[in-house]
Formats: C-alpha cells, sequence, structure tokens
C-alpha cells in the first residue's frame, strides 16, 4: 500500500511538471493574440507580414478563425478578432488546466481517487474544449474526444471505486460485529471498541497520520483484544480481584489475538495484529506479553494503548466503577514516558477536547 502511493505520488509531481509546461503554452498563446490585437493598431505596417505568416501556415490558413473571416472584415480587424477570441480560448484554456490540476491533484494524493465529484467535474469540463475552436477547429475536436475517452476511464474507475467502497463497508461491518462479540464475552459492550476505534482515529491524525492511513488503524483497533476469545470466560467475568494466576493467563490474550491473525490477509488485518500483540507493551518495558520497549514498540500499538485505557478507565465494568473524565485525564498524562508513550500522550493532550466529545457521543446507554 505504501509503494502504491508512494508511485502516485511521482506520477503526480510528473503531472504537475506537464501542468507547468501547459500553462507556459497557453500563456504564450495568450501573448500571440496579445500581438495579433494591438499591432494592427500600432504597427498597422506590420499586419501585412502577419498576414504572409498565417498564409504560410496551410494548417492554420484552413482550420482557424481567421481564414473563415476572410472577405467579410478588413485584415487588420480580422487579426485583431482573431486575437481577441485567441486570448479568450487561452484564458479558457487556463481555467481548464487549473480545474484539472485539482482534480490530478486529488487523484494522486487521496485515498480514492476515483469519486462521482470528479467524474461530472471531468464531464464539464470535457466542454470546455470547444473553447479552441477560436483557435483550430481540428484541435478542439480532438482534444474534445481525447477528454471524453479520459471521461470514459475516470467513470469505470468511479465504478470499480465504488464497488471496492461497498466491499470494504461490508468487510468493516464484519469486523465490528467480531469485535464486539470479543467484547460481549467479557461483558464490556460494542460500543468500547467503538470508542477506543474513534480515539485511535483522532490520536492519529493528531500525530499526522493521513485520513485514509488514520482510518484503517482506527478499522484494525477494533480487534485489539480479539485474543479474549481465547481465555476462559470465568476469568473475563469474573467481578472480584482476580488471582495471580488468573492475571497471567488475562496477559496471555495480546499473544492469542497475535495467532488468531496470524494468516489472515488484507493491511487492515495486518495493522490489526500488530495492534493486539502490542496494546499492552509499554515504553519503559514493563508491559506484556513481551516486555518491548521505546521504539520496538510499532506506534500503531503505541496509539491504541492510549486509547484502550482511556476509555477502559472511563468506562464501568463488573469489578470497577466507572472514573471521572478528569481524573482519567489526569491518569494518561501521569505516564507519559513510562507506560505510555510521551509523543502519543502530547497529542491525547492537544486532541482531549475531540477524544471527549467522542466519548460522550458514544457512552453507553
Amino acid at each position: 500500500m505504501e509503494e502504491s502511493r508512494a508511485h502516485l505520488r511521482k506520477v503526480g509531481k510528473a503531472i504537475q511538471i506537464v501542468m507547468i509546461i501547459l500553462r507556459v503554452f497557453v500563456i504564450l498563446m495568450i501573448v500571440i493574440g496579445g500581438i495579433l490585437i494591438f499591432v494592427p493598431i500600432f504597427q498597422p505596417s506590420a499586419v501585412d507580414e502577419l498576414k504572409i505568416g498565417f498564409e504560410d501556415n496551410d494548417f492554420i490558413a484552413v482550420q482557424s478563425v481567421f481564414n473563415i473571416l476572410e472577405g467579410t472584415l478588413e485584415l487588420k480587424y480580422r487579426f485583431m478578432i482573431a486575437g481577441v477570441l485567441l486570448v479568450l480560448g487561452m484564458v479558457l484554456m487556463l481555467f481548464f488546466l487549473s480545474k484539472l490540476q485539482k482534480l490530478l491533484k486529488q487523484i494522486t494524493q487521496e485515498g480514492t481517487p476515483f469519486t462521482r465529484e470528479i467524474t461530472d467535474h471531468m464531464r464539464k469540463l470535457s466542454f470546455l474544449m470547444f473553447a479552441l475552436v477560436v483557435f483550430n477547429i481540428f484541435v478542439a475536436v480532438v482534444a474534445f474526444l481525447l477528454m471524453r475517452f479520459l471521461l470514459y476511464i475516470f467513470e469505470y474507475g468511479t465504478y470499480l471505486q465504488e464497488r471496492a467502497d461497498e466491499n470494504s463497508r461490508i468487510q468493516e461491518e464484519m469486523i465490528l460485529s467480531f469485535a464486539e462479540i470479543t467484547e460481549n464475552k467479557s461483558e464490556q459492550t460494542g460500543k468500547h471498541v467503538r470508542r477506543v476505534a474513534e480515539y485511535t482515529r483522532i490520536l492519529a491524525e493528531e500525530l499526522g497520520m493521513e485520513k485514509d492511513e488514520a482510518n484503517r488503524l482506527r478499522l484494525a483497533s477494533t480487534m485489539h483484544d480479539v485474543g479474549k476469545l481465547l481465555v476462559p470466560a470465568e476469568i473475563l467475568e469474573k467481578p472480584a480481584r482476580l488471582t495471580d494466576e488468573e492475571f497471567a493467563e488475562i496477559k496471555k490474550h495480546p499473544g492469542y489475538g497475535g495467532k488468531l491473525l496470524n494468516d489472515v490477509e488484507g493491511d487492515v488485518m495486518h495493522m490489526a495484529r500488530t495492534v493486539a500483540l502490542e496494546h499492552h507493551e509499554r515504553p519503559d518495558g514493563h508491559g506484556y506479553p513481551d516486555g518491548k520497549s521505546g521504539d520496538t514498540i510499532s506506534m500503531e500499538g503505541k496509539i491504541v494503548a492510549v486509547a484502550d485505557v482511556y476509555d477502559a478507565l472511563t468506562s464501568r465494568r463488573s469489578y470497577k466503577q466507572a472514573w471521572d473524565e478528569k481524573d482519567a485525564y489526569e491518569e494518561i498524562v501521569k505516564g507519559k514516558g513510562t507506560q505510555f508513550d510521551r509523543e502519543v500522550v502530547e497529542a491525547f493532550e492537544r486532541a482531549y477536547p475531540k477524544i471527549n466529545e467522542a466519548r460522550v457521543a458514544l457512552q453507553d446507554a
């Protein structure tokens, strides 16, 4: 996925260079149009030389508006009208290029390159190609046909994108349902996974992740406790304090989750496996199951660790009451650099208004 995005960014840079070249060409044509307008006014003697230049080019002589006006207007007025039309046509081309550049930027930089909105824009922009008729009829027709062909590609891409989005939606619903089954097994509500997922997305974006990457992590985070499916129910549901042996069994659930997701294909599932394995690891090395520390813990695991603990503190469980949100906030901040990654906690502090808003919106009934 990262290689694909890197390739798209390279394509985007190449397209930007092409667009610059086209803009220079269009500006040059505007200058030529200005010459056609002002030379007959300030240098009437140069009109005959301009005419010879036009007549020497058979393609222009046959196709241009300048030739169509022959016999109806004086030579200098023909040049002036042709110049005005050329300038207007090139101004429209500049408008078209700016719109096209914006669309191409969206295609190469965003997670969903083909959308119905882009297709509709392309359809409207294709008709601007007829502005080229003021310069050359043949060029205008060819440009219009090329744009319609490009539009067909966009429409097909949009169709495929919509199918992919629908498949992703179905997959997301299946993942969320599976995650809710996991939480229900331990007498937690399905809203726990949704809250953790939303906190995770907010933190990821605060840390500078692109929206599509943050959304994948949001979805992956819902599987963080999937390993609890293999933990005995009597331990998960015990209302009293756990014994050392029972807590040792609970601490195995990240490893269980890693094994359950080990052979599942897909970017989201690979990320989910990392999250399941590492969301109880700590920067100071006192976490579990592997006692990882510092940079050996993935950023995904560090983010979900904060999101999961904050929700655990502010939620009621069979063995405890929910903490006040201010006390839970202070507890997260107190763990900066020890239980939690310092950078993630700082992002938590900055984004806390959004996190608290999500907590309120998704709180249990």
